[in-house]
C-alpha cells in the first residue's frame, strides 16, 4: 500500500509529527487480445454478411481484412464493449507470412492507442505445441501481469482442452515484442525470452480471469 507522509514541524518543537494516509491504487487495465481468435471471428462473419464463402477467399483478402479490422476494433467494438481507450492493448499471435510491415503500418496508424504486438515466432515441430502456442502465450500473459495490472482476455476461445498442451511448454519461449514509441516517434522491436517454472504453469492451469468480448454470432451488430 502507497502512504504519503506529511510533516508538520514548528519552531519550538524539536519532534516532528507524523501523519499518513493510506490512499488506493487503481491498476491500469491490460487487455490481451488472442488476436488470430477474434480476427477469424470478424473475417467469417464479414464474409457471410455478403453471402460468400470465408474459406474460398480468407488467403486472397488477408492484407485488407487486417486494416478493416483494425478500424473497426479501435472504433466500434471497444465503444460497443465500452473498454477505456487509455488502457494498454497486448495483441498475442503467432508470427505470420509477410505481415511485418503491415504491422508496423498498425502501429503507426495507431499510435494513439497504448498498444502492443507480441508474437511468438518459432514454428514448433510438435504439431499440439504449434497449434496452440499463441493460446498458451495470452494465458501465461494473463497470469503473469495479473499482480501489476488488471488484465482481461477478449478471445471467443474458452481454453477448455488446456490441460492437453499447458505443461508441455516446458521450456523457454522466445518472443517478439513490437511496439510504437510516442516519445520519439520510432518503431521499437524487441526479442525476449520467457522462462517458465512449474508455479506459473500449475497457476495457468486453474487461473480465473474475466473477459470482455463480443461473441462470433453477434458481431453482425457493428458489422
Amino acid at each position: 500500500m502507497n502512504k504519503i507522509f506529511a510533516k508538520k514541524s514548528y519552531s519550538s518543537i524539536v519532534n516532528t509529527t507524523k501523519y499518513s494516509l493510506d490512499i488506493p491504487i487503481k491498476k491500469q487495465t491490460v487487455y490481451i487480445i488472442d488476436f488470430l481468435n477474434i480476427f477469424s471471428d470478424f473475417r467469417e462473419i464479414k464474409y457471410k454478411k455478403y453471402n460468400i464463402d470465408f474459406h474460398s477467399v480468407k488467403h486472397l483478402n488477408k492484407i485488407k481484412d487486417t486494416y478493416d479490422f483494425f478500424e473497426l476494433f479501435f472504433t466500434k467494438y471497444i465503444d460497443y464493449t465500452k473498454i477505456d481507450k487509455n488502457s494498454k492493448f497486448y495483441f498475442i499471435m503467432k508470427k505470420l507470412h509477410d505481415y511485418d510491415n503491415v504491422l508496423d503500418d498498425i502501429l503507426k496508424r495507431y499510435h494513439k492507442f497504448n498498444l502492443k504486438f507480441i508474437i511468438i515466432e518459432d514454428k514448433y515441430k510438435h504439431e499440439i505445441l504449434d497449434k496452440n502456442k499463441d493460446d498458451f502465450l495470452c494465458q501465461y500473459f494473463l497470469c503473469s501481469l495479473k499482480d501489476k495490472y488488471n488484465c482481461i482476455l477478449i478471445s471467443n476461445d474458452k481454453y477448455r482442452d488446456n490441460e492437453s498442451y499447458i505443461k508441455l511448454f516446458n521450456f523457454d519461449i522466445l518472443i517478439r515484442i513490437l511496439n510504437y514509441n510516442r516519445i520519439d516517434n520510432t518503431l521499437e522491436k524487441i526479442n525476449l525470452k520467457i522462462k517458465l517454472t512449474n508455479t506459473i504453469i500449475d497457476t495457468m492451469i486453474t487461473q480465473k480471469y474475466e473477459r470482455c468480448t463480443i461473441p462470433k454470432k453477434q458481431l453482425n451488430i457493428i458489422l
